[in-house]
């Protein structure tokens, strides 16, 4: 998952969300974010919902226990990975797509690719995939 879609599960903020959050606090489901979503996570004060007025914090230490709680997997920490995810990042600032929240997206487009897997996001966090979709990494993303 990308820092959009964690900070959106730690908060239950839409039912997606809330169902996710529910089957990882069960055992069934087991998520996997990269380190650095987890830390933009932390300093993101937004849920990035357009129709959202609700006034929001940073998540701080229900962060820090939903991750505690559930075990949640930080993926690959090759170096070689960090570095492909990087380059998706260069490949971003060309574009003039900057940002931690961009950064965040490419390791976590990065992992979902290598591992083959689904990555959950939000909708209005599409900009962010832009260079991973120019380089080919067709990643499925489920928007929550």
């Amino acid at each position: 998952m990308d820092s959009f879609a964690l900070y959106r599960i730690v908060g239950a903020h839409t039912e997606k969300a809330a169902a996710i959050k529910e089957a990882v606090l069960e055992g069934t489901l087991r998520l996997c974010a990269p380190t650095v979503v987890i830390a933009v996570s932390g300093g993101m004060r937004s849920c990035w919902d357009e129709e959202c007025v609700e006034r929001h914090e940073f998540l701080g230490a229900k962060l820090s226990a939903f991750c505690k709680r559930v075990g949640l997997g930080t993926g690959a920490t090759e170096p070689g990975a960090a570095v492909e995810a990087g380059r998706l990042y260069a490949a971003s600032t060309t574009m003039r797509i900057e940002g931690p929240e961009v950064l965040a997206a490419c390791h976590a487009a990065q992992m979902a690719w290598e591992q083959e897997r689904e990555l959950l996001t939000v909708s209005r966090a599409a900009y962010c995939y832009r260079a991973a979709d120019s380089a080919g990494l067709n990643v499925p993303l489920r928007a929550i």
